[in-house]
């Protein structure tokens, strides 16, 4: 099945913001931390100009908070080039024309418009929910300021959180498109690792993201997440997203792999089956100096059907789910090690 080289629909905001940041010069690459410095200087000038804070006085949870926006804006640029890179390693692999590359590659880097306001919607709600049940180290300021803390802390909670729902909606569409283009492939050859292994790096580092966004909240910004229910069950929808990332996109190719490989054992085993019996045959009509061909032949069979057994059908190289694997339970195990040690200490 192919589709069309037009782009088939508008693309939305994000995308739209990430395509034009990526044509600044050096790729804008210097656009996000950029954002992160207006989000800061934005919240403490808010908190220095009323008074809630001394001049050159630092809050954690706004410096901390102010990477989470920017960063997932980051983050969608750097796997949208991943994922072009991964059309191209695997286009050989789908048996269709080349003309046709563009209009994946553009559905795989675009989100269509539609989404955004939803994004907003639940950035606004999920905002005010964090910040009403954030813990009581917030500053406090005197009644006549009291109003402007919103002011200081609301954008960088609203950005962060809009850009939750939209980085959601970008991943399960390029994840939906891994496994929708492994379906659709017509020339997939289990030899060849390299288209077979293409997306494997856009999976696991599609998880690592979210993966780096929850352990940074809870190592990092954990002051934040204390007994606050909203922020705790967004880290724990980060985490469960993060591993299914990486596993789910490439299940339909695993099995596809592994009916593959199946075919090709029965036929080898058939092949090898015909030259025993062809073996036997010149044995038993005494032609022993025709066997050395016989020979030859069922020994490169049996070299090609040990080939066939050592296979993988697992889309991936060892490599990277050693690292995703890693990634995945090192924070765990480090947090886990020092609360033991801190309270072996205290005591």
């Amino acid at each position: 099945m192919s589709e069309p080289t037009a782009n088939p629909y508008p693309a939305g905001a994000v995308s739209r913001f990430v395509a034009w940041v990526d044509g600044l010069p050096w790729h804008g690459w210097w656009v996000y931390p950029g954002i992160v410095a207006v989000l800061f200087l934005w919240g403490h000038g808010v908190l220095w100009a009323s008074g809630v804070l001394p001049f050159g006085a630092i809050d954690p949870l706004i410096a901390v908070g102010v990477a989470y926006g920017p960063f997932t804006l980051a983050a969608l640029a750097y796997l949208n080039g991943v994922a072009a890179r991964a059309i191209a390693a695997f286009w050989p692999a789908t048996g269709w024309p080349e003309a046709e590359r563009a209009a994946w590659t553009y559905r795989f880097v675009t989100t269509p418009g539609g989404y955004g306001w939803w994004c907003l919607v639940f950035g606004v709600v999920v905002a005010i929910g964090a910040y009403v049940g954030a813990p009581p180290s917030l500053p406090e300021a005197r009644d006549a300021n009291r109003a402007l803390i919103p002011i200081a802390y609301l954008p960088t909670l609203l950005m962060g959180y809009s850009m939750l729902p939209a980085a959601l909606v970008h991943a399960w569409r390029q994840l939906r498109l891994v496994a929708r283009i492994h379906r659709e492939a017509r020339a997939i050859d289990p030899f060849d690792r390299g288209p077979v292994y293409a997306f494997s790096r856009l999976t696991a580092q599609a998880g690592l993201v979210f993966l780096v966004v929850a352990y940074y909240s809870l190592t990092v910004n954990g002051s934040f997440q204390a007994g606050n229910l909203v922020s705790l069950a967004s880290i724990g929808l980060a985490i469960v997203l993060g591993v299914a990332c990486f596993v789910v996109p490439l299940w339909g190719i695993h099995g596809r792999l592994g009916d593959e490989k199946e075919r090709l054992q029965r036929e080898v085993e058939a092949r090898i089956s015909r030259l025993g019996a062809e073996m036997y045959a010149r044995i038993d009509a005494g032609q022993f100096e025709a066997t050395k061909t016989i020979t030859d032949t069922l020994a490169g069979t049996v070299t090609l059907r040990e080939r066939i057994s050592r296979l993988p059908t697992w889309p991936w190289p060892p490599q990277v789910v050693s690292g995703f694997i890693s990634a995945l339970l090192l924070p765990v195990i480090v947090f886990l090690v020092t609360r033991v040690l801190s309270s072996q200490i205290g005591d």
